[in-house]
């Protein structure tokens, strides 16, 4: 069979697109090729589809998605277990079509958009909850599966998962697993979601089907799995440690007016407290003012959830109260706090009632330095006039996912540059102090390329093995489309075209 790849220009911009393979005296397409092994009904080149699957589903800037129009997959499938997965990856590996891993999409930054063109692998299908071992405590499942189902499934057995996305209503094991999933519900309680992990099945660029464990000793490991973005290959199924339901939950919460001491009670909750908390927050009244109807009227709520047994919950949430009554907390009303928990997975989404675009940045930093941070992201800010809010989520431990939004319109080009300028000067000065920003995918790669050419070389040297044809996912931590100079050149003449309208 003689192998041929057409590449297609779009918009100034090379795309490969799946293309002609002879065979028995004919021509035939690569779509033909997959639904071979997949049913038609789970192939589709429909252009709503790939315009679709092509972007981020948050809330994110229409910008960002006219970005990522320029790289349009040509063609979307669907398999349904890992045979069809290798086999399905395997033909893109002989054609050197690029290949990009999605599942719900919920992750922003480009995390599961193309940046070649090329096939979109969406990986939905390959949701089966395997086996659920009560004796072991461990559950398989593919790697597809919500969240949510995976929940409610477990819950028939009396089990739960230790960690997983406040965004789990929506979003799909795969890709907590791809991205970071070191801050989240469950985090601070039972560790990250590498934590839970006892093995997975990974299939490699070219199509092999690997078995990796704690305890392999292959050239890849579940830590070069983790967070890094499907660079290395598609995660079809895992095997997760998980927890017994609890029958007590508690939600402790109380105002501040001093972030100096919002972060004393906050850090307090984590090292002070017989058993940590199941969650844990700091945001500010404007977040809450933009997420929920009601809000309190203090600077700062912390409010933190409670979630194993009755006496160990009563404990912890009386240890909570005595702190806070020490700091002069305000309590907060219970009311709210449970209509915060109920909600959980909607509060990012609802902050763009306030907002035509979405803009914002993830921060990861140490505990030790989230009052220096949060000062310096207030000073900053208090330049400006647009809207700003940001909220955090503790993570592993000594570390936490700081949020920061900016409010505005694309229809207002200078602001809403300046508000993506106000976050890049927020992440230089993360990276400047020893910390990193939380999410990375397509679009902050460029931080890391400046700052961590340590965590770049690594990584690089592994994706040759595994991917010398750069065709898996590509564009993510070791590659990057953007260049820093460029980003700050564009940022900083923003800003001072922003100085100049606002004088006038």
């Amino acid at each position: 069979m003689n192998e041929t790849t057409v590449k297609k220009k779009t918009k100034g911009k090379l795309t490969q697109t799946p293309e002609k393979v002879k065979s028995r005296g004919r021509k035939r397409n690569f779509e033909e090729i997959v639904k071979e092994f997949i049913s038609p009904y789970h192939v589709s080149t429909n252009r709503y589809e790939l315009e679709s699957a092509s972007a981020d589903l948050t809330s994110l800037p229409s910008y960002h998605y006219k970005f990522k129009k320029n790289y349009l997959a040509s063609i979307i499938v669907r398999p349904a277990d890992t045979e069809s997965l290798s086999l399905l990856i395997k033909k893109c590996w002989e054609l050197s079509l690029p290949i990009t891993i999605r599942s719900a999409g919920t992750s922003c930054f480009s995390s599961s958009t193309p940046a070649k063109g090329g096939v979109i692998i969406d990986m939905r299908r390959i949701n089966k909850v395997e086996h659920i071992d009560t004796e072991k405590m461990t559950v398989k499942v593919g790697t597809g599966i919500s969240w949510l189902n995976l929940i409610e499934k477990l819950s028939d057995y009396g089990l739960a998962p230790k960690a997983y996305p406040t965004s789990f209503k929506t979003s799909c094991v795969g890709g907590y697993i791809a991205t970071p999933g070191k801050a989240g519900i469950g985090v601070p309680k039972y560790g990250t979601m590498a934590d839970s992990i006892i093995s997975l099945t990974l299939v490699l660029p070219n199509g092999k089907i690997e078995y990796i464990s704690k305890d392999s000793k292959g050239e890849i490991s579940l830590d070069d799995i983790t967070g890094t973005y499907g660079i290395y290959g598609a995660i079809s199924e895992v095997v997760l440690s998980v927890t017994n339901l609890k029958t007590s939950l508690e939600i402790e919460g109380y105002g501040f007016s001093s972030l100096e001491d919002a972060i004393i009670y906050y850090e307090a909750l984590m090292s002070r407290i017989p058993d940590k908390p199941f969650f844990l927050s700091i945001s500010d009244r404007k977040f809450e003012q933009y997420s929920h109807i009601n809000f309190p009227s203090q600077d700062w709520l912390v409010w933190a959830v409670f979630y194993d047994d009755p006496e160990k919950v009563l404990r912890s949430a009386s240890a909570s109260d005595t702190i806070a009554q020490n700091l002069k907390g305000i309590r907060v009303e219970k009311s709210y706090l449970k209509e915060k928990w109920r909600d959980i997975s909607e509060a990012e989404v609802a902050i763009g009632r306030t907002s035509r675009n979405i803009i914002f940045q993830e921060y990861w930093i140490s505990n030790e330095r989230l009052l220096y941070f949060i000062e310096s992201y207030l000073k900053k800010a208090s330049k400006y006039k647009f809207p700003i809010a940001s909220y955090t989520i503790s993570g592993e431990e000594g570390r936490s996912r700081v949020k920061i939004f900016g409010l505005t319109d694309i229809t207002r080009p200078i602001e809403f540059f300046t508000v993506k300028a106000f976050l890049h000067d927020l992440s230089m000065q993360a990276f400047k102090q020893g910390d990193s920003l939380y999410t990375i995918g397509i679009v902050n790669t460029f931080y890391l390329r400046k700052y961590r050419r340590d965590i770049v070389e690594s990584r690089k040297v592994l994706k040759k093995k595994l991917d010398p044809k750069d065709m898996f996912n590509s564009y993510r931590i070791i590659k990057t489309r953007m260049k820093h100079w460029r980003i700050s050149l564009l940022f900083t003449i923003a800003k001072l075209l922003y100085k100049i309208s606002w004088k006038k």
